[in-house]
């Protein structure tokens, strides 16, 4: 295993272990000795990559946002629906984790991951803008970001009866743009 490897399993360790804590406390009262013991990582682990639990959040956000693009179709530009789609299947895949967050008041790192990822495949040219396209404009990001997250986070709280498809779709149409970038 490359060190990487080791690092992004330590990172999930330690995100699902803090989790799991905060089903059941206030993340202020959670211990730094408890967090590590149930994550199986060791202290200066922590110390050395986090100053604070929401730090792990945080990072743990980043590195699923990062998977997520990955797992992105390699095509030349992405279109709002397969984009959302795809969203809403990484969301699906950590219903329960992104629950938690919202239940205690944690949801700002899916706003930021899913904004810088946004911002990122815009500057790298990989989504379909149409004529008239507001990708650019300077609060779009954040806009589109607050509302994407919401959504999910209500579909989440809803038990997700609709499908990952259904729902980038649905983000697609209010936003009005339509597979072939059509307004």
């Amino acid at each position: 295993m490359s060190p990487k490897e080791r690092r992004d399993q330590a990172l999930v360790a330690i995100f699902h272990a803090l989790i799991d804590l905060m089903q059941h406390q206030e993340m202020t009262t959670i211990s730094v000795t408890k967090l590590c013991q149930k994550a199986g990582v060791s202290q200066t682990y922590y110390y050395k990559h986090f100053t604070t639990y929401a730090e792990i959040i945080d990072q743990y956000e980043m590195l699923s946002i990062v998977n997520y693009m990955r797992g992105l179709p390699n095509s030349t530009k992405l279109e709002m629906p397969t984009m959302m789609t795809h969203y809403f299947e990484l969301v699906a895949n950590h219903h329960e984790e992104q629950l938690v967050l919202l239940e205690t008041g944690n949801e700002q790192p899916l706003i930021r991951g899913f904004e810088t990822a946004f911002q990122y495949l815009v500057q790298a040219d990989k989504i379909y803008q149409g004529p008239g396209s507001n990708t650019t404009q300077r609060y779009w990001g954040g806009f589109l970001a607050g509302a994407v997250i919401n959504t999910s986070l209500r579909w989440v709280q809803n038990e997700m009866t609709e499908t990952p498809a259904y729902m980038g779709q649905l983000i697609a149409d209010f936003l009005k743009i339509e597979s072939g970038g059509k307004r």
